[in-house]
């Protein structure tokens, strides 16, 4: 059974509209963990103090 023609445009956008979705979601996660690390390189969060090695 096919759709008409308006409905399977419809659905061709909620289609494209979910898979930039679900990319935008992933960029954001990557940028997020770089913006974390950038951070923390930076210094703006406290590092705990190393334990010395001991062996």
């Amino acid at each position: 059974m096919t759709m008409p023609p308006e409905e399977e445009s419809t659905q061709s956008e909620v289609d494209r509209l979910r898979a930039e979705n679900a990319l935008l979601r992933t960029e954001k996660a990557l940028l997020l963990k770089a913006a974390i690390g950038f951070a923390t390189d930076a210094g703006a969060f406290p590092r705990p103090p190393r334990k010395p090695e001991t062996r």
